[in-house]
């Protein structure tokens, strides 16, 4: 008798509506979601939608000092209401086997046929408009740059929205993200209010309850940017250029910085550590600079605490970053939505999250990916445009 052909969680949570709230963490490394772990789950026993940040991190932080099998993902918007799904338990992919953990969906019963898994031509994103253009960017830069002249910032994160039409649903357009763009925080999000298809390559922030009952906590911001190039040689030099530009590294120190202080916040004295500093790592498109900030939590403080004190991630504010966002509200055409907040998952003891950047949000008929970089006194306005493009090549191409 022929066995039945095994069904892939992922492919099985991508086909689902959207009304079952499918979830999928794939990361591309070792160093993404819980260091390298796919998990898939589907049909949560809890739903909250449009609730507040506060109730959101509170949830969260149930979730993690809970003992029972349980997983709350949380999407904390920049701007805008929360919403919580919390599932019984997921599939959890470790190497290149399956197993499920807690109670979850069998994937067998998943019809999948339906869904198209030949490869979408580029643009995923058709009738693409970005509410900016070059001329009104660089007019923003400017303005920043008048900011940082009078002292008010010293980096400023600014971004723009680029809406279209989708080239198929949630699941298919994440598929295609994966094979064209896959990232260490990728992930798929479904919900009938509003879908996400991320492939952030950025970290939030991660919690880990170690053996002695103490937590370790970590946040990985990424701050610099340079393409890739066509030949080897070129891209080494494309790379090595990140690395040796005062400017880059500048901006990158000026967020580190934030980000130590951040945590300073609910970390015990003296633990707060920065290792490695100026790290890059390729994506598909560009080279990304990173640096690792480490503490031990406060036994005074929780992991809602310990949300609240870091987000939104300084990366896509600027610093200081209350300063920064008040300028990000007058310079900005339009709110930003889930673009540059959270994606968190917790479970008993652990918790990782995402910067939700290099993501599809979809809406009524339309999706929208936000795309930016940061300013400082030294950009170059025609040069950041650039940049703010080249984070479009997942949906646009190039």
């Amino acid at each position: 008798m022929e066995r039945p052909r095994p069904i892939d969680p992922v492919l099985a949570a991508c086909s689902m509506p959207l009304s079952r709230r499918p979830l999928v963490l794939a990361p591309s490394s070792q160093s993404g979601w819980f260091r390298g772990s796919w998990l898939v789950a589907a049909d949560p026993i809890e739903v909250h939608e449009g609730i507040s940040h506060s109730a959101a991190r509170a949830l969260v932080e149930q979730t993690f000092e809970s003992d029972q099998p349980r997983m709350t993902v949380a999407v904390l918007p920049y701007d805008g209401a929360a919403q919580v799904h919390t599932y019984s338990g997921a599939w959890r992919r470790e190497g290149a086997t399956w197993s499920r953990w807690g109670r979850t969906f069998d994937a067998r019963e998943v019809e999948s046929s339906g869904l198209s898994l030949s490869p979408l031509s580029q643009p995923l994103l058709r009738d693409a408009c970005a509410e900016m253009n070059d001329a009104q960017f660089a007019h923003a830069v400017e303005r920043a740059q008048e900011s940082i002249r009078s002292g008010d910032i010293y980096v400023l994160n600014l971004t723009y929205r680029v809406r279209g039409v989708p080239a198929g649903s949630p699941g298919q357009l994440f598929l295609q993200l994966l094979k064209d763009a896959p990232a260490p925080m990728a992930a798929l999000v479904g919900s009938p209010r509003g879908s996400l298809a991320s492939v952030s390559p950025e970290r939030f922030v991660m919690a880990t309850r170690e053996r002695d009952d103490s937590v370790t906590v970590t946040t990985e911001p990424i701050k610099g940017t340079s393409p890739r190039r066509s030949t080897e040689a070129a891209d080494l030099a494309s790379a090595q250029s990140l690395v040796e530009s005062e400017k880059e590294r500048a901006e990158h120190v000026m967020i580190v910085d934030l980000e130590r202080n951040d945590l300073g916040r609910v970390c015990e004295t003296g633990s707060v550590v920065v290792d490695p500093l100026f790290a890059v790592f390729p994506t598909p498109y560009c080279h990304q600079m990173v640096s690792t900030v480490r503490g031990s939590l406060s036994a005074s403080a929780g992991i809602a605490d310990l949300v609240e004190a870091t987000f939104p991630s300084g990366s896509i504010t600027g610093a200081p970053k209350r300063s920064a966002m008040q300028h990000i509200s007058r310079f900005e055409i339009s709110p930003r939505g889930a673009y540059t907040g959270s994606l968190i998952v917790a479970m008993p003891g652990r918790m990782d999250s995402s910067v939700v950047i290099r993501t599809l949000e979809f809406g009524e008929g339309e999706a929208v990916w936000g795309t930016g970089c940061g300013i400082t006194i030294d950009s170059d306005p025609a040069a950041e445009w650039r940049e703010s493009e080249l984070k479009c090549w997942p949906v646009l191409g190039r």
